[in-house]
């Protein structure tokens, strides 16, 4: 998978291109993913299991990464 990457005040966030097959749990597992890089933590401790159950109930980016225990700029 390609990727690029972005620089955001002081933090090098690597943005994966998107695919037309990506699926709409992938996409949403990438922008929670790339939000925690953001604040600074370590995204390849998301884990699908823990993510599902947010995005079957449409939650919120805002809320899922509170639900995890980061703290949104």
């Amino acid at each position: 998978m390609n990727h690029k990457a972005v620089k955001l005040d002081k933090h090098v966030v690597e943005i994966p291109e998107q695919n037309p097959w990506d699926s709409g749990f992938s996409i949403f597992k990438r922008r929670i993913g790339e939000l925690v890089q953001l604040n600074g933590g370590d995204d390849t401790a998301l884990d699908d299991d823990d993510l599902i159950p947010f995005y079957r109930m449409g939650e919120s980016e805002t809320f899922v990464l509170s639900a995890l225990g980061c703290t949104v700029c």
